[in-house]
């Protein structure tokens, strides 16, 4: 069964054919991304939150230990790495990098870091699906660190990524927002007024457009959900970029499908993570959770 599912995928991933929504939002995040790289590691929560910063280091060595590998001896894939957060701490323990993204400039901060320590990772400028379903080279491990809500189509591109894993490798996922179908009102509202906050004090080139979009879909009558019919301009990369952002992800369901895949749960942890912590006290007193960390090991 294993070998049947593992040669429906390879001839899957063979043919690949994006989308024409899937890369819209692609383009999507190379233009937004253009505009804010500057920006990213000073306004970024993932990397600018300190204390979650030590969490993260001792995540990373429940991940590695989950390989069953030295440092030394892994080859880990940091998808949509951006200006290398995990890359960073992955090379400083010894592991072996390819850091991929659809974004030059972050790119090209993550390589002056690199060059500063001494590091010498596989750096490749490719929209991450194309770059795994193009490949061949196997990984024990491949980080999305914020990365999902960014990809139109999330369960096509973690299923080639099982077949990019080598037996007994691990999917590692964190960082994403979990669904806001399931959170209260309170909770939707105050994650809004932070979202707002966001963006008024570190990515105001997205508020002029912000204020398009919403005239243009209160004009065509669309739910905020649906962005099907969101034409790709300046005004718009922000909200493209992060596709799934306003309705979330339902890391539940996710799980059952990619079981179906191939994939086992290491762990699946749903916790409250936000930019501001008076967001986090309200959150936390509705009883919600607002992201999730997943690993996943191949069968």
């Amino acid at each position: 069964m294993a070998a049947i599912c593992g040669s429906l995928i390879l001839s899957f991933m063979s043919n690949w054919k994006p989308s024409e929504q899937y890369q819209k939002v692609a383009e999507a995040n190379r233009a937004f991304y253009a505009q804010n790289a500057a920006i990213y590691d000073s306004s970024e929560t993932c990397v600018t939150d300190q204390e979650g910063q030590k969490i993260l280091e001792r995540d990373i060595d429940r991940v590695l230990e989950a390989t069953g590998k030295q440092p030394s001896q892994i080859r880990a894939l940091d998808a949509c790495g951006g200006s290398g957060n995990i890359s960073l701490k992955l090379l400083r323990r010894g592991v072996n990098v390819t850091l991929a993204d659809i974004s030059s400039e972050l790119q090209g901060i993550f390589e002056k870091k690199c060059a500063e320590h001494g590091y010498e990772p596989t750096v490749v400028c490719s929209e991450i699906g194309r770059f795994i379903a193009s490949g061949s080279e196997p990984f024990d491990l491949i980080v999305f660190s914020s990365a999902l809500h960014h990809l139109e189509n999330i369960d096509e591109v973690l299923t080639m990524a099982h077949r990019r894993l080598s037996p007994g490798g691990v999917l590692w996922s964190i960082f994403d927002p979990t669904a806001n179908a399931d959170k209260s009102v309170a909770t939707r509202f105050v994650v809004r007024v932070e979202c707002f906050c966001f963006k008024l004090f570190c990515q105001t080139s997205d508020l002029p457009g912000a204020f398009i979009r919403k005239l243009k879909r209160f004009l065509s009558g669309a739910k905020a959900s649906d962005k099907s019919k969101v034409d790709l301009d300046e005004s718009t990369a922000g909200v493209l970029a992060e596709y799934h952002i306003e309705q979330g992800i339902d890391d539940l369901a996710l799980v059952e499908r990619m079981k179906m895949v191939g994939y086992d749960v290491v762990f699946h942890d749903r916790l409250v993570g936000t930019r501001y912590g008076p967001t986090a006290v309200v959150i936390r007193l509705m009883g919600d959770v607002t992201t999730f960390k997943l690993l996943l090991r191949r069968r």
